[in-house]
C-alpha cells in the first residue's frame, strides 16, 4: 500500500507515491480536474493506504475532495502535530512547503543545523537547529520572478529566462546583462545569505531544494546537498506522523 502525497505549488501540483518512505513515482499536472485520472492511470486507487495534500495556491479542500471517496486523505494544518518544534511568531501564516521542507531535512540530515532554501517561483531561507527547533527564515523574489518583474515593470526590456551557458562576469549586450544580473545577483544573495548564517550556527549544512536547486548547488561552494523533493519527503513524514 502506498502513501500519497499532493504538493500543489505556484506552478504545477505534484503527486508522489511512497512506498516504505521512498519516492516510487512522481506525478505533475495543472488542473485539480486532471488529478484522479493521472493517479488511476498508474496505480489503482485502492493501492493508496493514505493521502496528505498539501497547497501554497489553490484551496487543499479542493483537492482533498477529489480523492476522499477512494482513501482517508489528511490536509496540512496547523493543528497537525509536528517532529520539529516551531518557533515561529506567527506559525499560522507559515507556509505548509517551508514547514514541510524544514521538517523533511530534520528527517534526512538529525541532530545538525540546517539552512534550506528552497528556490522555485520565490526564494525561501529557512533554519532549524540541531534540536529540531525551527526559528524562522526569509522569503525572496525567485529567479523566474526577477526575469518577469524586469519585464513587466520596464517599457522596453524583453522576458528572458535561466541560462546556464551565459556565466561571465559582466554581459556585453542587453540579453547577457540581463540574465547576468538576475542570475549572478541571486547568487550573490544566496551565497551572503549562507555566510551570514554559518557565522551564527555551528557546523551549518546547507540544502537546496525546489526548481532551481542544481542552479544553486553546482554554483554555491559551500557545504551543500541538493534535495529536490525535500517537501514531498517532509509531508509524507507528517503524514506517517500523524497516523
Amino acid at each position: 500500500m502506498y502513501n500519497l502525497v499532493v504538493d500543489a505549488g505556484n506552478s504545477s501540483i505534484k503527486m508522489f507515491l511512497f512506498d516504505s518512505g521512498k519516492i516510487v513515482d512522481c506525478l505533475k499536472c495543472t488542473e485539480v480536474a486532471e488529478l484522479l485520472p493521472a493517479l488511476e492511470k498508474n496505480v489503482p486507487v485502492d493501492s493508496i493506504a493514505r493521502c496528505i495534500v498539501s497547497s501554497v495556491s489553490i484551496d487543499a479542500e479542493e483537492i482533498a475532495a477529489v480523492f476522499r471517496p477512494y482513501f482517508p486523505v489528511m490536509v496540512y494544518g496547523i493543528s497537525l502535530r509536528l517532529p520539529i518544534i516551531i518557533k515561529y511568531d506567527t506559525p499560522e501564516t507559515l507556509g505548509s512547503d517551508r514547514v514541510a521542507a524544514v521538517v523533511g531535512a530534520v528527517m534526512r540530515y538529525p541532530n545538525r543545523n540546517v539552512l534550506v532554501i528552497d528556490s522555485g517561483t520565490a526564494i525561501t531561507y529557512d533554519i532549524v537547529t540541531a534540536k529540531g527547533e525551527y526559528l524562522g527564515g526569509n522569503i525572496s523574489p525567485g529567479l523566474k520572478t526577477r526575469f518577469r518583474a524586469l519585464h513587466n515593470f520596464t517599457g522596453k526590456l524583453p522576458l528572458l529566462n535561466v541560462d546556464k551557458t551565459i556565466d561571465n562576469l559582466f554581459g556585453k549586450n542587453t540579453t547577457e546583462a540581463i540574465t547576468l544580473g538576475v542570475q549572478n545577483g541571486m547568487t550573490y544573495e544566496v551565497e551572503a545569505t549562507i555566510d551570514e548564517f554559518s557565522h551564527h550556527f555551528d557546523d551549518l549544512l546547507v540544502v537546496f531544494t525546489g526548481g532551481d536547486s542544481f542552479f544553486f548547488e553546482k554554483r554555491i561552494k559551500y557545504n551543500n546537498f541538493a534535495e529536490p523533493y525535500l517537501v514531498a519527503f517532509g509531508l509524507n513524514e507528517i503524514l506517517e506522523y500523524n497516523v
